[in-house]
């Protein structure tokens, strides 16, 4: 009998696969920054929506089958089993709690596609580099070094962290003891504010005079960035605070949640609060300017 993959690692090379033929093809015979980067941004767009979508109706999937089977309880209790002692501090047992415990070959096929598609948008990030390089430097032979001069910094190591993140997390899975791909899968719904902004940027980019567009698009992706990476946190830790019968969200975070959850939840809710405040700021800015520009041009016609 033939080997075949297992299907999380078969998702994680069909998307691969797939995003870089996509991206092979539109770079073509003569290759275009503006091309490469349009297209960079197209196959985002349609990966986040797809990853979205894929995300809430495995997660509304998860909760119909344990209302099912009666995992849920009468009152949203998943563990009631006692509390551990982890270095001093008492926290919650989650053996039996299916948001952590819960295995599931679509929600490890959904993190498998999203290191897919990391670990191919990484290449093309670069690519893109290369080619700003070459149009100041066009016989240089570069160095990683100079790359990373010319590439996104910040969503560099956003892409290879999460990426790398996902590889340790399929590790675990092909050894079938992977824990929270419930909760994993949670937090890929930050990926349904990226539509958004790159629909912000197309309309920036391609249609700047449409100052009326621009702005609504600006502050729609303030809204979406906020509920996706911002309240989205909030929203797990209320669940996973639920899961053992408690309300409140800071009593949960500060004492029931493990001291590296602590640490990494925190950081990520700073970090991206940080980046609303400046993309709000940054937006609110240059409104008025923005909107004298609408007011003259009404006021012309």
């Amino acid at each position: 009998m033939a080997a075949t993959l297992p299907s999380d690692l078969a998702a994680l090379v069909v998307s691969f696969s797939v995003y870089r033929l996509i991206h092979r093809y539109a770079d073509g015979p003569s290759p275009s920054l503006a091309r490469l980067t349009a297209v960079i941004k197209a196959t985002s767009t349609f990966h986040t929506s797809i990853t979205t979508i894929l995300a809430i109706y495995f997660l509304r999937r998860c909760r119909a089958q344990w209302a099912d089977t009666g995992s849920l309880g009468p009152v949203g209790k998943l563990s009631e089993s006692p509390g551990i002692n982890w270095h001093g501090w008492s926290y919650p047992d989650d053996s039996t709690n299916p948001l952590l415990q819960t295995h599931s070959p679509l929600g490890n096929a959904i993190t498998a596609i999203e290191c897919g598609y990391l670990l191919q948008d990484t290449i093309s990030l670069l690519r893109e580099a290369r080619l700003r390089l070459d149009l100041v430097q066009p016989d240089s032979k570069p160095t990683m070094g100079m790359l990373l001069g010319y590439a996104d910094k910040t969503l560099l190591v956003h892409h290879v962290g999460i990426a790398l993140a996902l590889l340790v997390l399929q590790y675990y899975i092909h050894q079938d003891r992977e824990r929270g791909v419930y909760i994993i899968v949670q937090f890929l719904l930050m990926n349904g504010s990226t539509p958004f902004l790159n629909l912000r940027w197309w309309l920036r980019t391609y249609h700047p005079s449409s100052t009326v567009l621009c702005v609504g698009s600006d502050l729609v992706f303030i809204a979406a960035f906020y509920m996706a990476r911002v309240w989205l946190i909030w929203w797990i830790i209320r669940g996973y605070g639920r899961s053992h019968g408690y309300d409140s969200v800071w009593e949960v975070f500060s004492t029931k949640m493990r001291f590296p959850c602590q640490i990494g939840t925190g950081a990520l809710w700073i970090a991206n609060t940080a980046w609303w405040a400046l993309l709000v700021r940054s937006v609110f800015k240059r409104l008025p300017k923005e909107l004298a520009t609408v007011r003259k041009a009404m006021h012309v016609d």
